[in-house]
């Protein structure tokens, strides 16, 4: 999940994911009847990026285009679960300059190179410029690509709760809190575990998320680059 927090932005993403056994409507009841609320229903389109060899995903990095909106997911060092883009800490990074930086970075091209192709431009307009040329120069090329659905929800203490259905069929439940820094985590995935229970969700557990699920099913070669990183289970 991804909330629009500005055209920069980097903060950590503590997330879980769970079936969605009950309907849309349910789990709304179920929201409002703890002080909560519905925000809405909102459609996005997202497209992840690679490079040919895989380079990002064999690092658990995850690019992706939202509608207009660039992102980048990045693993937390001291959280060591993985499970393939859906993971349950990331830093996630927004804004074509600061994606090009770390885009650059997880590729291992220095500070000096990240300069020169204008990961320092102010403009947004340089920015996202210079992020499809670094894009282009390197064969990053979408990889995976579908439609959401969401119904949006959020808890009397400001726990964001999603009913996600994607286009290819598959529908979870994601709870979401966003922190500043690495020492917030605990206390976030508290505050997740404990809406699941209030909420009477169940984890997942012979599907993945929207993303892990698309790749199972379509993307052979990164599925393979993954179980072979110990990043998904086979």
């Amino acid at each position: 999940a991804s909330s629009s927090r500005g055209a920069s932005s980097a903060m950590i993403e503590v997330e879980r994911k769970y079936e969605a056994d009950a309907s849309a409507e349910e789990l709304t009841r179920r929201v409002e009847a703890l002080g909560g609320r519905s925000k809405g229903v909102v459609t996005f389109t997202d497209a992840y990026y690679d490079t040919p060899d895989r380079a990002l995903c064999a690092q658990d990095v995850w690019l992706r285009r939202r509608d207009a909106a660039w992102e980048i997911k990045l693993p937390v060092l001291a959280d060591a679960r993985r499970s393939g883009g859906e993971r349950s800490v990331f830093r996630e990074v927004e804004g074509a300059r600061d994606v090009l930086r770390e885009f650059l970075g997880a590729l291992g091209d220095d500070r000096g190179e990240s300069a020169r192709a204008g990961a320092d431009r102010p403009d947004p307009a340089d920015a996202e410029a210079a992020l499809r040329d670094a894009l282009a120069s390197r064969r990053a090329e979408a990889f995976a690509e579908f439609s959401t659905t969401r119904v949006k929800l959020e808890t009397a203490a400001g726990v964001a709760v999603d009913v996600d259905a994607a286009s290819f069929g598959h529908v979870v439940v994601e709870v979401e809190v966003m922190c500043g820094d690495e020492g917030e985590v605990a206390e976030a995935e508290r505050r997740v575990e404990e809406t699941a229970r209030e909420l009477g969700l169940e984890p997942l557990l012979d599907s993945g998320g929207k993303l892990e699920t698309f790749i199972r099913r379509n993307c052979p070669e990164h599925l393979a680059t993954l179980v072979e990183r110990g990043i998904l289970k086979p």
